[in-house]
């Protein structure tokens, strides 16, 4: 479980850096997020990556910090699950608004998610061997 987790956050990382490189993709990424079925599914993604993290917080090199972390997926998800029944409509509309900032915040929003990435790739890394 802790390897899965390591991959998931080494897939986050690459998610942020593609984003730093190229911003406009990550908006294209966002964007494809259109139909209540996506927001089911992206939510039901998140909130079972946030148990996940709750899983292996306990053998991660940071326990306390990935469990305040798996919070973020956790209620990242709720909101996903909520976004169809209270208003698809807004969420495009929330979506488009950001993407009009710019890459510079776009930027901005990428390196929050290189950093969540990142610590997590770090905190469930497999232990190193000796030599």
């Amino acid at each position: 479980m802790k390897a899965l987790a390591f991959v998931a956050g080494l897939g986050i990382l690459a998610v942020g850096e593609i984003g730093l490189l190229m911003p406009s993709t990550l908006v294209w990424i966002a964007q494809r997020f259109g139909t209540p079925l996506q927001w089911y599914a992206i939510g039901a993604v998140r909130v079972a990556f946030g148990v996940l993290l709750l899983s292996v917080a306990a053998t991660s090199r940071a326990p306390r910090t990935l469990r305040v972390v798996a919070f973020i997926p956790l209620l990242a998800g709720l909101g996903a699950l909520v976004t169809p029944l209270v208003g698809i409509e807004r969420a495009r509309a929330i979506l488009e608004w950001w993407s009009q900032l710019g890459p510079g915040y776009v930027r901005l929003s990428a390196l929050s998610l290189l950093l969540l990435g990142g610590f997590i790739a770090y905190a469930c890394a497999p232990a190193r061997r000796a030599p």
